[in-house]
């Protein structure tokens, strides 16, 4: 993905749109699994498309997927609201993912999360034996 976004920088001339990015991954005919694709630009600012199995095209205002998205669509329709602060946000895809660590055993117990925003990309860690509780920096 780097060497392909290498070369969309070139021929643009400047740093990718997602929306670019997600014309880019569209209708592959061979992609063998779904694709989220989430970015902020100075363009459209943020967003979030969803690339299901089939290549089909979904802008969404949240996406989520895995053998734990079944058992949240619900809680993530219950609990989702426009407008939310990073915040809010955070806890949102935090309590999302602590339902389905709870009700998946194929999910997994870790919660990693990047934060994209006009500043760049913030890494989260939020681990099981504390609680799921913060500071949750992931520092690479």
């Amino acid at each position: 993905m780097l060497r392909q976004q290498g070369r969309l920088e070139v021929r643009q001339k400047e740093i990718p749109t997602v929306e670019s990015k997600r014309n880019h991954n569209a209708n592959n005919p061979l992609l063998s699994a779904g694709i989220i694709i989430a970015g902020w630009d100075h363009r459209h600012g943020g967003q979030v498309y969803s690339i299901p199995l089939g290549g089909s095209l979904h802008k969404q205002a949240y996406a989520i997927g895995g053998s734990g998205s079944t058992y949240i669509y619900g809680y993530c329709d219950a609990h989702w609201k426009e407008n939310m602060t990073e915040e809010e946000g955070v806890s949102f895809v935090k309590n999302s993912l602590q339902e389905a660590i709870k009700w998946d055993g194929s999910s997994g117990g870790v919660i990693r999360m990047v934060v994209l925003t006009k500043k760049g990309a913030e890494r989260h860690l939020y681990l099981p034996d504390r609680n799921y509780e913060g500071p949750g920096m992931d520092k690479p």
